[in-house]
């Protein structure tokens, strides 16, 4: 499971409340809570892992890199 901060990209690969914890930044006290829920309830460390493990597979780089190519082929293309 993960614990991070909403920022940036990272709301898109941390699901909040299926992968993990999201929080504002800099709210210390809102992710200790969230770390002391997950150490504490293991159904809830067990579920969020395997959602975890299931959202990283999505940015695989054999996934992601053509999705990448694919794109630049096209922006080429309308050069």
């Amino acid at each position: 499971p993960v614990i991070s901060s909403n920022t940036g990209g990272l709301p898109e690969v941390n699901l909040h409340g299926k992968s993990g914890f999201t929080s504002p930044v800099g709210d210390v006290q809102a992710m200790s809570e969230h770390a002391l829920s997950l150490l504490t309830n293991p159904n809830l460390w067990d579920s969020f892992s395997r959602k975890a493990r299931e959202t990283a597979l999505n940015f695989d780089i054999k996934k992601v890199l053509p999705r990448y190519e694919e794109l630049y082929k096209s922006l080429i293309g309308k050069l």
